[in-house]
């Protein structure tokens, strides 16, 4: 077994393994002298579902992977896992550590500008400048700014996707 290297490494991104696109390849991190023999991978199936493998290159160069750790759908806990597979804390706090988790925050600014306008009806008024408006003539820019809000929401939920 050979060490590896950052070629090897770009060789191995984006090809098929066992079914799993390799989405994630780096070398092994640790203490040992021949850690940098070995590698960990993140892989994504058809169905979303994700897999990390510890590899290292056989006689041919080609990955040899084993110790899958399988994610059904959970590209989260691969993500942490693939980031932390080599590196070893069995300490209380560690265990009690939350799972980070994806968000999605809508930002949602607010602009105003006072526009005058001479009109015979409220109504008229509200449509002139309304077609004025559509038709480019204000532009409100950063000077208009009058606010702003954050809502957020955990992001495997469709909060976002409906009106609201």
């Amino acid at each position: 077994m050979r060490k590896l290297t950052d070629r090897d490494i770009s060789d191995i991104a984006g090809t098929i393994l066992k079914g799993y696109k390799v989405i994630g390849v780096r070398i092994k991190r640790g203490l040992f002298t021949d850690s940098d023999h070995y590698g960990i991978i993140l892989g994504q199936n058809n169905m979303n579902c994700y897999v990390t493998w510890q590899f290292h290159l056989d006689e041919d160069n080609q990955p040899s992977v084993y110790w899958g750790h399988y994610f059904m759908e959970n590209r989260e806990a691969a993500l942490r896992d693939f980031d932390v597979r080599d590196m070893i804390d069995l300490t209380e706090d560690a265990q009690k550590r939350p799972v980070p988790r994806l968000f999605n925050v809508r930002i949602t600014e607010t602009l105003q500008k006072l526009v005058t306008i001479e009109a015979d009806t409220l109504e008229h008024a509200e449509q002139v400048v309304s077609d004025n408006w559509k038709n480019s003539q204000y532009i409100l820019g950063a000077d208009d700014f009058i606010g702003v809000d954050f809502t957020a929401c955990e992001n495997n939920k469709d909060h976002f996707n409906g009106k609201e």
